[in-house]
């Protein structure tokens, strides 16, 4: 079987309009009532379209990490700046993503 991005082709099932709960790298798919649905014709479609590459949300995400900023980084700046006013770290990120967002766009 063909490389597959679990992240990309979630949403590529998705978009198709085919109702999922996951997939996983061996290219399995789960329905909402957690049935196997991978033979199916439609699901069989989108797999054999599937691009395994990364998409551009995973990029910014891998060179986010590189310059040091984790989602969790993120997560804790955003809630200070949101609940306690606080935007010092958040601030502080923007500038590094401003940075990787320059060498990457």
């Amino acid at each position: 079987m063909a490389e597959i991005n679990t992240r990309k082709l979630h949403k590529e099932l998705l978009k198709a309009g085919i109702e999922t709960c996951g997939c996983d790298s061996n290219g399995i798919v789960w329905d909402k009532d957690n049935n196997e649905i991978q033979d199916h014709k439609d699901v069989v479609a989108v797999i054999a379209a599937h691009d395994p590459s990364p998409d551009a949300d995973s990029v910014l995400h891998e060179e986010y990490n590189k310059a040091g900023i984790s989602t969790q980084d993120m997560i804790f700046a955003l809630w200070k700046k949101v609940m306690s006013a606080d935007s010092a770290d958040a601030d502080a990120l923007q500038v590094i993503i401003d940075q990787v967002n320059s060498v990457i766009s």
